[in-house]
């Protein structure tokens, strides 16, 4: 309590006066309270369970390669569904996936996208200028392993073994059961280790269009599977409809679709 001192007033101290609570007001306050506390401890663990599951008013929005969406593409498609989606739930491809994926890391793949120009790594998402150098070299037997022997812009990618984005030095790749586009007579033989939900996979799809486009007959393109699962959780899925989808005769077909639906939303 603050107190006040003036001399005109009387040195005589003020009573004060205390009076005793009502226990029974006391009491009902405390249950009042408590009630209201557990009252909203329920209401905020419903609305959690809500969220998580994605019926509450804020859901997370569903992935437009989700598994419920790629059944749709294989209707789109006019796949056998019964058939097409028995394959997708029961996971029987799993195992190929994963197995593209252990030989993608066994030849250096890091990331995605990932190209090997007859054996030549280039990594990354890179312009049609700089493959149509490697291209146009394989054509015309002038290729080399050397860094040197390439332009200086591809040569900053190779010089540096900090940065080597582009490896001249061919690879033997073994890509037995991959699907393939193009001529089986190519002289250049492009395998692509890509991931499906990878924005610079989405990104790499043009470039890769133009190329079998400007050199037809003359390249031949092997894609394999490296869903990069950590950071893309509907990747895998993706991947195995398609090699549903191929046994069907229809992998290009979802290929496409599945690129083509993520581009409309970049």
């Amino acid at each position: 309590m603050a107190r006040t001192s003036k001399k005109n007033i009387s040195s005589v101290k003020p009573q004060v006066i205390y009076s005793q609570p009502n226990n029974k007001v006391v009491y009902f306050m405390m249950g009042v309270i408590t009630l209201f506390l557990v009252f909203l401890t329920i209401k905020v663990y419903s609305l959690e369970k809500k969220i998580a599951s994605g019926t509450g008013t804020a859901p997370q929005q569903e992935s437009k390669i989700s598994v419920k969406e790629l059944k749709k593409f294989a209707k789109d498609l006019k796949l056998e569904t019964n058939k097409f989606n028995k394959c997708l739930d029961s996971g029987e491809k799993k195992s190929l996936v994963e197995k593209d994926t252990a030989y993608g890391t066994s030849l250096g793949v890091q990331g995605t996208p990932g190209f090997f120009v007859n054996g030549r790594f280039l990594a990354g998402a890179f312009p049609f200028e700089f493959f149509k150098e490697i291209i146009d070299k394989e054509l015309a037997g002038t290729a080399t392993n050397n860094c040197t022997d390439y332009s200086e812009q591809l040569q900053q990618y190779c010089s540096d073994p900090q940065n080597q984005a582009f490896i001249p030095t061919p690879k033997t790749l073994d890509v037995a059961g991959a699907q393939t586009r193009g001529s089986k007579d190519a002289k250049v033989h492009i395998v692509e280790f890509s991931d499906f939900e990878c924005p610079f996979c989405i990104r790499a799809l043009p470039t890769v269009d133009k190329i079998l486009k400007e050199y037809q007959g003359k390249v031949k393109l092997s894609y394999l599977h490296f869903p990069l699962t950590q950071i893309h959780p509907n990747a895998q899925k993706a991947a195995e409809a398609s090699l549903c989808a191929a046994d069907q005769g229809k992998f290009w077909e979802l290929h496409d679709k599945i690129f083509a639906v993520q581009q409309t939303a970049q």
